[in-house]
């Protein structure tokens, strides 16, 4: 044992190495997930992986620490209560839970067996007996200490691949690029890529643990599922939503105010023109300013005097600030997402009409009531120019009511 020649970093074995990365990227990663906005199952359910993921790299690390074999049964005991199979399985149900407004039937019944095996297969055997997942022959060689295989390997892990995470893996797969490609939404679309490739980086790592047992090299599993780890998050802050940064407009304005409007009331414009007058007066004194519209910003940022104010064109084209009309959810997380950081918002949305004939009125009008709840709670200016008759008077009457008529301008 003494003989043996440890390739070390920092004093460190390089397994201990590669478990202290992972400990510290998920410390990280835990502390960003947390401050995520608009919080949704599958943000709190990736919380829950990268606590798994911090129990597992943890008591990993702690075992790489021992100086002799006869520390490290207590340590692998509970490292293995975040066995490899148990990441897995919650890595599976955070695809399910992104996936799945509402988890189905089929899906539910999945993830009750996947526990079930779990427990039997992990959980019970770990404190009944430890062997049928590893022999408790450990060992160190060059990067650290290993254990040899369980009694239960020859009949789960044949060949050194687990039949239960390769299954897992296929299935998390299935459910993501299926979900890919029914999207028209480039946000989600956008975000899924992200976690299709934090995801392949999770079963890499989990081979490379598998080929690290097989031939006795380094365990490369933390190092990898690190970088797995870090993508995961960039797709669920970066890509969650289109993040709009508020800034005061440097064009300002003096003289008596010809538009008066309140804080807190969401207005409904039948004329475009003063549509755009109210909202430029109001970033010109002070307002921080979000517009979306249908007309090129560099038309609107010459006719209305706007320099520094966030526009986002609302076209099918492709572009950085550009929002698809499919794009619901896109656009109200936008907006919420600007509401949330701006101390004296003024919001318009110019192309209702645009909108409407897109994805029909219904969820125009729950996007609509969305955002103006949103907006009066942080008690911000929701501007809504429509088109005289370009909808239905049923239409118009129901966005009557939850509006309040643009104010005239005085001086005219």
């Amino acid at each position: 044992m003494d003989a043996v020649v440890v390739y070390r970093i920092f004093g460190l074995d390089l397994d201990a190495t590669f478990a202290l990365v992972r400990v510290l990227v998920t410390l990280v990663v835990i502390f960003f997930t947390i401050r995520i906005p608009f919080k949704r199952n599958y943000h709190w359910m990736f919380l829950v992986v990268s606590i798994v993921i911090l129990w597992h790299s943890f008591f990993n690390f702690y075992d790489q620490l021992a100086t002799n074999a006869a520390d490290l049964p207590i340590g692998n005991l509970l490292l293995d209560l975040a066995h490899t199979r148990v990441l897995a399985l919650v890595l599976f149900q955070f695809v399910v839970y992104f996936v799945s407004r509402k988890v189905s039937r089929l899906m539910k019944a999945v993830l009750i067996a996947g526990y079930a095996f779990v427990t039997a297969a992990v959980w019970v055997p770990d404190f009944v007996d430890p062997r049928f997942l590893g022999n408790g022959k450990w060992a160190l060689n060059a990067f650290g200490w290993a254990n040899g295989s369980g009694t239960g390997d020859v009949y789960l892990r044949p060949y050194n691949i687990d039949i239960f995470v390769t299954l897992i893996g296929i299935l998390a797969f299935f459910l993501l690029i299926r979900y890919y490609r029914s999207q028209k939404s480039d946000l989600l679309r956008g975000q899924t890529k992200y976690i299709i490739i934090g995801l392949l980086l999770f079963f890499v790592g989990f081979y490379s643990l598998y080929i690290s047992r097989a031939t006795g090299g380094p365990n490369p599993q933390d190092l990898i599922g690190a970088a797995g780890d870090f993508i995961l998050l960039l797709g669920l802050r970066k890509k969650g939503f289109y993040s709009v940064t508020p800034m005061v407009e440097t064009a300002t304005v003096e003289g008596p105010v010809r538009y008066a409007l309140e804080d807190g009331r969401s207005y409904l414009a039948h004329d475009q023109k003063a549509a755009f007058e109210g909202f430029s007066e109001a970033v010109r004194r002070g307002h921080e300013g979000l517009l979306i519209t249908r007309i090129f910003p560099t038309e609107v940022r010459e006719d209305y005097g706007i320099e520094t104010t966030p526009i986002r064109w609302l076209a099918e084209s492709k572009g950085q600030d550009v929002i698809s009309p499919g794009d619901l959810l896109g656009l109200s997380l936008t907006i919420k997402d600007f509401l949330e950081k701006a101390k004296k918002p003024v919001v318009m949305l110019q192309g209702i009409e645009y909108l409407t004939t897109y994805n029909g009125f219904t969820p125009i009008l729950r996007l609509i009531n969305g955002l103006r709840e949103s907006s009066a709670g942080m008690s911000g200016i929701l501007i809504l120019p429509i088109v005289p008759e370009t909808l239905n008077k049923q239409d118009e009457a129901l966005l009557t009511t939850e509006t309040t008529p643009m104010p005239m301008p005085t001086g005219r």
